[in-house]
């Protein structure tokens, strides 16, 4: 536990998220190596901005001890790189996370087709039934199902899966102790219950900040074979995800909505763009029969669907209608900002702060340039963590301030209208 020790710290010092971690791995060994450096010797890596330097040095192991005592406490497993458990998924994408925090058994994920499921919380009845059908018909045939834990459509996916008996991940965007979303606190119970894992990166205590869910959605595609979203508005987290699902070449599909309903436009666009339509499951599986060694196959996909009593090619109900939800009734800051229209032009950081966008995103705005950058230089830059910066990019761009690329890079201006 010793190397857990200075993973934790090393996810201290850097923020969850940070690609720098991968370079620390990568070009000096080891976290412990890192801790041991004196102030010229981390200036000689050219790795770190002297902000980062600073954060760095100022890092109290300490902390990274606290955390292990009470990951102890609670009968937490606390899972690094250099662990067996470690999930093989996310040692392949840009910013591994240095610790995962588990409750559950992560053992067998290597060998297990894991699927995410994502969508709005707003969902509507029909956004509601596909994700819980899907979920359910992957379940029967042994993927495993993950998701975000939140009301709507991740709430459904967990659902569906914990029906078929299938085995659910959940992911969090605070830490393990942390009672959020607290509508899905019994549903957590059901998935350790059930055999299935709740993980997160963030430590005891965090909170569900702002800029936590984009850090948590890397990990939610990252984790995955495909990323499924489910129902989405054209600005949504859960477009989010699948653009990190792209960056880390994994497969997106997308189930297709009515053209004029505003909560299925990010999904019909995903379809436009080149995601994969999804009219069944089997428009999912057919993409990983053979390719797992639990050996999916045609013939089990149709068994064991009809045997959970319903036929494999059963299309989704339509109609859609918006479904009430108890504490729903205040917009999120997320959703507030889906409703800015994007503004013309470029205007000055200084009137920024008269549109209500945050002193982060203020201070990011004022280093972008003209030609497109990754969210690691522009955090360098602007004196921010990388989770700092990734939220800011996603708030400006949610204002249509700022245009993501692929590759992770952003451009600073509206977005096409394309």
């Amino acid at each position: 536990m010793a190397d857990g020790l200075y993973w934790i710290w090393l996810q201290e010092a850097l923020g969850a998220g940070s690609v720098k971690a991968d370079r620390v791995i990568r070009e000096i060994g080891s976290p412990e190596e890192l801790y041991r450096m004196g102030l010229e010797e981390l200036r000689a890596t050219g790795i770190f901005a002297p902000k980062e330097i600073e954060r760095i040095r100022s890092t109290d192991l300490r902390r990274a001890e606290e955390a292990l005592r009470l990951s102890r406490r609670c009968g937490c497993g606390v899972i690094t790189p250099d662990s067996p458990d470690y999930p093989e998924a996310l040692t392949n994408i840009d910013g591994m996370p240095c610790v995962l925090y588990v409750l559950g058994d992560l053992r067998g994920l290597r060998e297990e087709l894991v699927l995410t499921l994502v969508g709005t919380r707003t969902s509507t009845d029909y956004g509601e039934r596909c994700a819980q059908r899907l979920a359910h018909d992957l379940a029967s045939v042994g993927c495993t199902v993950a998701s975000g834990l939140a009301v709507g459509v991740d709430y459904a996916a967990h659902d569906g899966a914990l029906a078929a008996n299938g085995r659910s991940v959940g992911l969090l965007a605070c830490g393990l102790d942390v009672d959020y979303p607290s509508e899905s606190r019994g549903l957590k119970r059901r998935i350790l219950d059930a055999g299935g894992v709740l993980m997160t990166e963030f430590p005891f205590g965090e909170r569900p900040q702002r800029y936590n869910f984009n850090i948590r959605n890397r990990l939610l595609s990252g984790i995955s074979a495909g990323v499924v979203v489910v129902q989405a508005p054209e600005q949504s987290g859960a477009l989010n995800t699948a653009r990190h699902a792209l960056d880390q070449n994994r497969d997106v599909f997308a189930v297709p909505g009515e053209i004029f309903d505003p909560s299925m436009t990010g999904c019909n666009r995903l379809i436009k763009d080149g995601a994969k339509l999804v009219l069944n499951v089997y428009s999912i599986l057919e993409d990983y029969i053979g390719r797992f060694p639990a050996g999916i196959d045609a013939q089990t996909v149709v068994r064991k669907i009809r045997a959970a009593g319903r036929e494999a090619d059963e299309r989704p109900l339509n109609g859609p209608r918006r479904v009430p939800r108890p504490g729903m009734g205040e917009a999120s800051p997320l959703m507030v900002a889906q409703e800015a229209a994007p503004m013309a032009g470029r205007p000055e950081p200084a009137e920024l702060g008269e549109l209500g966008i945050s002193e982060e995103a203020r201070a990011l705005y004022a280093v972008l340039g003209d030609l497109p950058e990754g969210a690691e230089p522009l955090a360098g830059r602007a004196g921010l963590t990388a989770a700092q910066a990734l939220a800011a990019l996603t708030e400006l761009e949610l204002f249509g301030l700022v245009r993501a690329l692929p590759g992770g890079r952003y451009l600073a201006g509206a977005p096409d209208s394309n």
